[in-house]
């Protein structure tokens, strides 16, 4: 079995996460991105979509819905 140097391993994660620091700092913050629409919803367009019985499965099957709408959590997934 290998012995580690305990000193030795939690040296090199705070140099790696010093550059990762530095390298953090370079970087420019863009300004948050949206788009404002006319009409919020698009159009069905794709062959898919065109079969009435998607849209409608589609709803049935989802968790937490609202009228024409899935309702979905960022991360709630796993």
């Amino acid at each position: 079995m290998v012995k580690l140097d305990e000193n030795k391993i939690k040296q090199e994660a705070r140099e790696i996460l010093d550059k990762f620091a530095k390298a953090l700092e370079k970087v420019k913050e863009e300004p948050d991105f949206y788009v404002n629409r006319a009409e919020f919803e698009r159009e069905e367009k794709s062959e898919v979509c065109k079969d009435k019985g998607f849209k409608q499965k589609l709803l049935e099957n989802a968790g937490k819905k609202d009228n024409d709408f899935v309702i979905a959590e960022k991360g709630s997934w796993k």
